[in-house]
């Protein structure tokens, strides 16, 4: 389909040594999202050996968007995965920082850090700029191992959907929400206690297209027992 969206321009078949060594750099660098927790179900209070990383979520991500996708007439679908899949890619370098600042968190007694966490949580532009710097600069680090033909086709799906300017790059960040909370809902199927809400928030009055608004009204429709019954209280 469309070339960018070939991540492999080189041929193994021809020998080039080179070209496969810096893809198995990158992919090293890649796989430290195995091992990233997201910070947001930590703060949550989830059980450490509960908590998905980064890579798990990036997993369902893709595969929430290219399903989707298939729903929505007029979207590249392979873009959509293409984009999908490197939406995170940066924070195997850059971290996963919150929207809000954690040194507030730890200033608020348990009753004032329950409201806090179950309120939609908004980036500052402050934070968000430092947020984007961090990731740009990772991004550039791990694609500097690989050919530039390559880099440049990661590249380009990276900042199309950090900047939201096409429909599928909206369209993923969608599926991205709408996979937070899918996940929020299983954690709060396992202990209700937790406090989730900022996730469901995240989609309130969401303008998302049809295939995710339907997904989004099917997980509010279940109930904890069903969410539960499906191994909620498993790691992704």
């Amino acid at each position: 389909m469309l070339n960018e969206t070939k991540l492999l321009n080189w041929d193994m078949s021809r020998g080039d040594g080179d070209a496969a060594a810096g893809l198995v750099r990158f992919l090293i660098l890649a796989g430290r999202l195995k091992r990233l927790a997201r910070t947001g179900w930590l703060h949550s209070g989830v059980p450490a050996a509960e908590v998905e990383s980064v890579a798990d979520h990036s997993f369902r991500t893709a595969l929430l968007a290219w399903v989707a996708a298939g729903q929505e007439p007029g979207l590249d679908r392979e873009r959509v995965l293409a984009m999908a899949l490197v939406h995170d890619l940066a924070e195997a370098l850059a971290g996963d920082p919150t929207p809000y600042d954690p040194d507030h968190l730890a200033t608020l007694d348990p009753e004032a850090r329950r409201a806090f966490l179950g309120r939609r949580q908004v980036r500052s532009t402050t934070r968000q700029a430092a947020k984007h710097a961090a990731e740009r600069e990772a991004i550039e680090t791990m694609l500097a191992t690989l050919p530039e033909r390559d880099a440049a086709s990661i590249r380009a799906l990276w900042e199309e959907v950090e900047s939201g300017r096409t429909a599928e790059a909206r369209f993923v960040k969608g599926a991205d929400r709408l996979e937070r909370y899918l996940q929020a809902r299983e954690y709060g199927a396992a202990d209700p206690s937790l406090p989730l809400g900022s996730f469901a928030a995240d989609l309130e009055g969401d303008d998302l297209p049809d295939s995710l608004a339907t997904l989004r009204d099917a997980i509010r429709g279940l109930d904890d027992g069903d969410i539960a019954g499906d191994g909620a209280s498993s790691p992704v």
